[in-house]
């Protein structure tokens, strides 16, 4: 109950005092639990799901994880910075790709609802904000080895150095190289060629690196994954390792903070680039057409924001954002066997926004939270953004908030510019997606040992962008329709025993469209969650993190059977000086399950992994 959240207000925040409903992962949670990658770890979260379509894992939360959407109405930002392209304009990487190894995270916050007040575009139904370690957060040089199921192979070697004059910097790096299960089997393509042998392989690499200075951070982040695509985004050739993306990233952003009594001044600026290359072989009459493609993106930004005390009026959050497009670049091509470009698109955008946040005490027990934020741009709409929230304490131990937010996701550059003549047609005119959002929470300590959490919530989106087809056949996104959900949480967690702790969790949730008053795809309408951990002596613990999902609809409307995951984890802690182990077990049932997906028109979800292993070995590099 004590755990501080930065991500909801700009500043720290008890959860019962933050203005939404909250989930905190800390390093020891994501060391003991056995979480390796962003998606597992939001996946063990109330009301969130993981869906992997052997390209790219993703997540969604409350019912929303429409297949291929990728996240894209959930913002996630690593120590504040928004980590999602100017090509897509979401964040791809919740596996291996995600650029900051989770060895590295001092905590995930995870903030469910409307966002838009604060962040601007894309956070409608959850926000997720990875803080890292710092250079003091390092006692000394690790060197972390790992091994697992489907030829799984990583290395990561840390360390944090004192460079004088008060400055220390963490420099990290890592290299993976997964050979990924085989065969995998797609029925869909014959008898004689269901099955995909090598074609899951990934390899790649992070580069992590932040600078401690007086009032500055400084960090600098580079990453790159390449990943075989068992099946890919049209019909290119099935069990052909020739079709791949490479994924380079990287970003550098300088951060300087200056508190004073109840004032703190924050500025940041930084340069990002994603540059996401394809290669596709599709099959020809006589020989193979070979098809690259660039979704690159080189952009700048600016935040400055100022917190200060007003009096009895409370306190005051005003600040501003500026982001300016380097390249936008969206291009499509074949090198062979005759060399030709179809799509070559450079559309710049810049954007100016300006926000403000007022917390007022009404007494000792009421508070009241007010947000406005305005975004405009130079070819999308502007749109408004406010939130409120009123929250009861009663004592240090409860909460109760109704919370209102409105909240957009703005067209890509994709869905506005992208056309190739063949296959897409541009949109310029595309409008924002919008939603509203009420939710009733209410937080409470059950004696010493037990804290219980209670949530209902209502959602309503209009003109979500979706793909239709026009008259001559070709694919062009427009603002159709919209989306209804409504649903009930609840949480108990604690420590039953002082060897025992344990969360359980159950969400009941509808989210259909409002149209036809169908189910969404790829929404389950019950999930339920338990994790629990023991010590097994001084140095070890063990731990389990199950899961269960109900049914859900692929894009075709087949109902896949529910799902029932357990995990097993066993870590050690301080085991002796210089050395440390986990492993664990993921789907240790065993269980057959899939994942509904959106990439080839012959399928429409996608199995997942049996059991799988893992082993990893610390080493503590003594100075």
């Amino acid at each position: 109950m004590e755990l501080k959240v930065e991500g909801a207000a700009l500043h720290p925040q008890t959860l019962q005092e933050a203005p939404a409903n909250i989930t905190i992962l800390t390093a020891e949670d994501l060391y003991k639990y056995g979480y390796r990658t962003l998606g597992e770890a939001l996946a063990s979260v109330r009301g969130f799901y993981r869906t992997n379509d052997r390209t790219y894992q993703t997540v969604g939360v409350r019912g929303f994880g429409l297949p291929g959407d990728y996240a894209s109405r959930i913002l996630v930002m690593v120590n504040g910075h928004n980590m999602a392209d100017n090509v897509f304009d979401s964040m791809l990487w919740f596996g291996v790709d995600f650029p900051i190894d989770m060895s590295l995270v001092k905590r995930v916050e995870i903030i469910r609802g409307p966002t838009s007040a604060l962040y601007g575009s894309n956070g409608i139904f959850a926000t997720i904000n990875v803080i890292t370690k710092g250079p003091n957060d390092l006692a000394a040089a690790e060197m972390t080895m790992g091994a697992g199921s489907f030829g799984e192979k990583n290395v990561q070697l840390s360390t944090a150095l004192a460079l004088g004059k008060e400055a220390r910097v963490l420099v990290s790096g890592t290299v993976f190289n997964n050979a990924g299960e085989s065969p995998l089997e797609f029925p869909q393509f014959g008898a004689d060629r269901g099955l995909a042998v090598r074609m899951d392989g990934e390899r790649g690499y992070h580069f992590f690196s932040t600078l401690a200075w007086r009032n500055w951070n400084i960090t600098a982040v580079l990453s790159e994954r390449d990943k075989i695509q068992p099946i890919s985004w049209g019909d290119t050739i099935f069990n052909d390792r020739g079709t791949q993306v490479i994924e380079p990233s990287r970003y550098l952003e300088a951060v300087y903070t200056r508190e004073a009594g109840s004032r703190t001044l924050r500025w940041r600026t930084y340069y990002n680039a994603t540059h996401l290359r394809g290669r596709f072989e599709y099959p020809l009459d006589q020989g193979v057409e070979d098809n690259r493609t660039c979704s690159c993106g080189d952009w700048i930004g600016t935040q400055l924001s100022y917190r200060f005390d007003i009096g009895r009026l409370g306190m005051l959050t005003a600040g501003t954002e500026a982001k300016a497009d380097i390249r936008v670049l969206q291009s499509s091509g074949d090198v062979s066997p005759v060399r030709q470009a179809f799509v070559n698109i450079d559309r710049r955008d810049r954007s100016l926004a300006f926000f403000a946040q007022h917390e007022l005490s009404l007494s000792r027990a009421w508070k009241l939270d007010t947000g406005l934020r305005l975004d405009t741009s130079a070819y999308r709409r502007s749109f408004l953004s406010p939130r409120a929230a009123v929250i009861y304490q009663a004592s240090a131990g409860s909460a109760y908030k109704v919370l209102y937010g409105r909240a957009f996701r703005n067209p890509s550059a994709f869905h506005l510019f992208y056309e190739d003549g063949l296959s897409a047609m541009a949109n310029p005119h595309l409008r924002p997606e919008n939603a509203d959002t009420v939710e009733v929470n209410a937080i409470r300590a059950v004696g010493k040992r037990w804290n219980i959490l209670a949530a209902g919530y209502g959602y309503w989106l209009r003109d979500l962008l979706n793909g239709a087809y026009t008259a001559n056949g070709l694919l062009r996104y427009e603002n159709l329709g919209g989306a209804r959900a409504a649903g009930v949480e609840f949480e108990i967690g604690g420590r039953p025993a002082n060897w025992l702790e344990m969360t359980g969790s159950y969400t009941f949730q509808r989210s259909t469209d409002q149209l036809t008053q169908a189910n969404l795809p790829n929404s389950a309408d019950h999930q339920a969650k338990l994790r629990f951990a023991v010590p097994f002596g001084r140095k070890l613990n063990g731990s389990s993190s199950m899961q269960y999902y109900g049914s859900r609809d692929t894009l075709r409307g087949t109902s896949l059977a529910p799902a029932y995951l357990a995990d097993f984890t066993v870590s050690s802690h301080q085991l002796s000086r210089n050395f440390d182990f986990r492993a664990g077990i993921r789907n240790a049932l065993n269980r057959r399950y899939f994942d509904p997906i959106a990439l080839n028109s012959r399928v429409d979800s996608m199995q997942q992994a049996g059991r799988v292993f893992f082993v990893e070995l610390i080493a503590h590099i003594p100075e």
